[in-house]
């Protein structure tokens, strides 16, 4: 499914798509009556739609910008509002309330990303493909982003070595709508945070945190690359899946089973905003 977020030339191809209306209802309960048959809800809020999807992870080479709403200066840090164009319909004044990775060696870099939408205009109730997209060209499997191509960044801060198996890194933008009178939807929104959580599966552990966690010295992270090390790029910004440091190593844990090795975990989270 073909999805372009914001004002760029070249769409993304999304593994899963899933927009969901819903509303905001009160059961409609009288003092000493019985639920009227005819006005059995109350309504007192506007329509929320959701918008998420699953996406492969593929470099900025051949001026592909379909992963620009991943930068912060495209978005203004989750504050400006984005058209979503997702199979056929056009969804306006979207907001990115979070993106995440999933990063493992031998596989695609999987990303999901999901939006609030406050202005939804579907022209249809379906999801239509683009019979004049040019597939190959936008899945050029020479500028898909696999986790052996990826660096490693400082490891040690973290982990007791380099032998990662796996990373998940997402990114959360909280607000809250802002209503007028006259109006049934939100005219502004206020950006009440931003916040990253990095999971990291390895064999090891550099030490075990105190009470207080495991302030990190410097970043940490991976640094997306396709095979000809080439990353996602914007404005000449590179765009990795980092903290940065002063973040903190929040919980840990490891286990082992029979006749398999020890498996460590360790969390990070990083206050932005």
């Amino acid at each position: 499914m073909a999805v372009k977020v914001g004002n760029v030339n070249k769409p993304l191809l999304a593994n899963t798509v899933n927009i969901d209306f819903s509303t905001q209802n009160q059961i409609n309960r009288q003092l000493a009556a019985n639920i009227d048959p005819d006005d059995q809800l109350r309504f007192d809020g506007a329509l929320d739609c959701k918008i998420s999807f699953d996406f492969v992870v593929r470099s900025s080479q051949d001026s592909y910008d379909a992963l620009n709403f991943l930068f912060d200066s495209y978005q203004s840090t989750g504050q400006s509002a984005l058209t979503l164009y997702v199979g056929g319909n056009t969804y306006n004044v979207s907001y990115l309330d979070s993106y995440s990775f999933t990063v493992k060696p031998f596989e695609p870099v999987i990303g999901n990303a999901s939006f609030s939408c406050f202005r939804p205009s579907p022209t249809t109730t379906d999801l239509l493909g683009s019979q004049s997209l040019d597939v190959d060209a936008v899945l050029d499997t020479d500028n898909i982003i696999y986790g052996h191509d990826c660096v490693l960044q400082n490891a040690g801060n973290v982990v007791a070595s380099n032998l990662v198996s796996n990373i998940t890194y997402s990114k959360t933008y909280s607000r809250t709508p802002v209503y007028t009178l006259g109006s049934t939807r939100a005219t502004s929104q206020l950006l009440d945070g931003v916040e990253v959580n990095m999971t990291v599966d390895s064999t090891g552990l550099n030490s075990l945190i105190d009470y207080d966690g495991n302030k990190l010295t410097s970043d940490f992270g991976v640094l997306l690359e396709d095979r000809s090390n080439s990353g996602i790029s914007y404005n000449s910004s590179d765009f990795d899946l980092t903290v940065s440091s002063g973040a903190y190593v929040v919980s840990e844990g490891y286990s082992v089973n029979g006749g398999d090795t020890l498996v460590t975990k360790a969390s990070i989270k990083e206050v932005i905003l």
